[in-house]
């Protein structure tokens, strides 16, 4: 029964993957591009050693990478160094094809396969054949959000990491928070419209109308979709502005800590 779920699931989304897939190789090699041109300007820039050894100030020991901790569990404290192109990749497109990802994408579509839209084929609504296409659109969505938001950020120099506020107040916070998804910061610092919050709203809304049933592959639809996404991008928000507070209640009750499996094959990170 799960080879053919997984059958359906493959021949009825052809177009959204293959458009995931598109997107991916587009990414990978934009970032073997930049990362390219990169190095060999910063080659091309290096002046010539001296002859002799010369008395100079110490070398200040290179600073710390950037953190590479998803929407749901960032590093607090800790100053954001600059990010680059595959600092980008990897904090909006490994998180989205990980493992963690996947069992994320199968507990999602577990619950909005117990309550499918009233209008929903019958296929759409139970067995294995049903749970595979609400995995794959699930899927699909996040893949394609992913992928929008980062390279809108890479061209539009954007930098996607959320900024706690400095207010004292719950609601200046909680105020705070959904403003983000407005407006972000520039790899510079500087204050700018988060078009890549937007444009992997728009992506994660639309890719469904490549395979969603008749009656749900519209512009209406393609629209709400796409406002839930960047719904969904507010709330994470508001989660990383309170998550420290909540963190500090949870050691407080004694919560234990429950393991979770890592954003990509390599390990956790």
């Amino acid at each position: 029964m799960m080879v053919k779920a997984t059958y359906t699931l493959f021949t009825r989304m052809p177009f959204a993957l293959v458009f995931i897939f598109f997107l991916v190789g587009s990414s990978l090699q934009a970032l073997g591009q930049l990362v390219s041109s990169s190095i060999s300007s910063s080659v091309s820039q290096q002046p010539d050693l001296p002859d002799a050894p010369s008395a100079t100030a110490a070398t200040p020991p290179p600073q710390a990478s950037p953190s590479r901790s998803t929407f749901m569990f960032p590093s607090y404290g800790r100053p954001l160094q600059p990010m680059n192109v595959g600092d980008k990749f990897k904090y909006f497109v490994e998180p989205a094809f990980g493992p963690r990802a996947l069992l994320s994408t199968a507990f999602r579509s577990g619950i909005r396969m117990a309550n499918p839209p009233n209008n929903y084929p019958r296929e759409w609504h139970s067995g294995a054949e049903a749970y595979g296409r609400f995995y794959g659109d699930s899927f699909a969505r996040s893949g394609a959000g992913s992928i929008g938001r980062f390279s809108t950020a890479v061209l539009l120099h954007e930098d996607p990491r959320y900024r706690r506020s400095e207010s004292t107040s719950v609601a200046g916070r909680f105020a705070h928070a959904l403003a983000f998804t407005l407006v972000d910061r520039t790899d510079g610092g500087h204050s700018t419209l988060a078009l890549s919050n937007f444009t992997g709203a728009a992506a994660s809304g639309f890719i469904g109308n490549a395979y969603l049933p008749a009656g749900f592959d519209n512009l209406t639809h393609a629209g709400q979709r796409s406002a839930l996404a960047f719904g969904g991008i507010a709330g994470q928000n508001v989660i990383q502005e309170f998550a420290p507070d909540l963190q500090r209640l949870f050691m407080k009750i004694h919560l234990p800590h429950i393991p979770t499996p890592p954003l990509w094959w390599t390990g956790d990170k």
